[in-house]
């Protein structure tokens, strides 16, 4: 294992599973949580409505009981293909550990997560394009590969998170779960994109990964900014008003990435670079509805 993957870490996910919505249409495979009819069915649990869920899978004696709309969900066989989406742009080098370390241990944990129920798994590192794709396979000769890659791969270059994604439909025609690991910042544009996913049918989940620096940057005087993308470089006095503007702008970003991603029920998740993996991984997206 590469030092920035913790085998160790691997294991304790070891109980984890995904949770699909049930858009899938797979063969039959790696067991899944699904609130949809399909083979080998088997009640699993009950989470709360979402929008978009199928009313036909709404418990209506429960909510008779406790007046609260919940869902069944249950664990079916489905084969998914399990695409790993990870920005290597220049921007992604920040901090220590780097956003680039930090989405590439995720992406080795949601690729395990997937090869030890039989899935088929795929990574695909971009910047303003697919840098190198590793389509979906089975089995832990995968997790090899995916490891490699993973390590291997140096940030640089610019962000375009449309053009991967154009590039990797290009190269894909089975829709599945998609997660997409980017911090999500500068002028890069991502709607278009998502919104492609979105159309094709796949599970889509935003993890944005982002530097303290990056919600709130500290209060230095007067510094030398070099925009790691562009080169650019600019002298800035950083003092409270030009923080305060720095942090309202910030909002402002989040605010509409955010509605953007709950208007394609795309599931968004934010994670700070010094926040335990394992606990991220355990706690939000456990209750965000991603793994059970």
């Amino acid at each position: 294992m590469p030092r920035f993957i913790d085998e160790a870490f691997l294991q304790r996910l070891a109980h984890l599973r995904f949770i699909v919505k049930g858009r899938r249409h797979g063969r039959l495979s790696g067991a899944h949580v699904s609130p949809r009819a399909g083979v080998s069915l088997e009640f699993s649990d009950y989470r709360a409505y979402a929008p978009g869920d199928d009313f036909r899978y709404i418990d209506w004696n429960v909510y008779g009981r406790l007046n609260r709309v919940l869902v069944k969900t249950f664990v079916h066989e489905a084969d998914l293909p399990i695409y790993l989406l990870v920005d290597f742009s220049a921007s992604m080098q920040v901090g220590t550990p780097s956003k680039a370390q930090y989405a590439a241990q995720f992406a080795a944990g949601m690729a395990y997560l997937g090869l030890k129920e039989t899935d088929r798994v795929g990574v695909y590192p971009f910047n303003d394009k697919l840098i190198q794709g590793l389509p979906p396979r089975h089995g832990m000769g995968q997790m090899g590969k995916i490891v490699r890659l993973l390590r291997e791969a140096e940030p640089g270059g610019r962000t375009s998170i449309n053009q991967a994604i154009t590039d990797f439909l290009a190269q894909t025609r089975e829709s599945g779960i998609v997660f997409i690991i980017s911090d999500f910042l500068g002028s890069d544009q991502y709607e278009e994109g998502l919104a492609k996913l979105s159309y094709r049918g796949d599970e889509v989940t935003a993890i944005q990964v982002l530097d303290p620096a990056d919600v709130s940057p500290p209060m230095v005087g007067t510094t030398r900014i070099v925009d790691v993308e562009s080169s650019q470089r600019l002298t800035l006095t950083i003092g409270h008003r030009t923080k305060e503007e720095y942090e309202r702008r910030f909002l402002e970003h989040q605010t509409g990435l955010k509605a953007f991603m709950l208007s394609r029920r795309i599931n968004h998740f934010q994670v700070s670079t010094d926040r335990s993996m394992e606990q991220f991984i355990h706690e939000d997206l456990r209750v965000g509805g991603v793994l059970r």
